[in-house]
């Protein structure tokens, strides 16, 4: 999947947010979460999906930890 210039550093940044949510917590999580995160491009649904979904498999592919 081809990303832009200004998605590049959103996607690494909701992936973080994406592993961090899936850590075990004490208490509330309160971090941004992978999808307040990408809507900060204002994507259009279909953008969107594409993004959540790359950002899924990024962060659940073992080799990219």
């Amino acid at each position: 999947m081809e990303l832009t210039i200004e998605e590049r550093p959103v996607v690494r940044r909701a992936v973080e947010a994406y592993l961090d949510a899936k850590k075990p917590h004490r208490g509330q999580f309160t971090g941004p979460t992978a999808d307040e995160i990408l809507e900060e491009l204002q994507p259009t649904p279909v953008r969107w999906a594409e993004l959540a979904a790359l950002v899924i498999a990024t962060a659940e592919d073992t080799k990219w930890r």
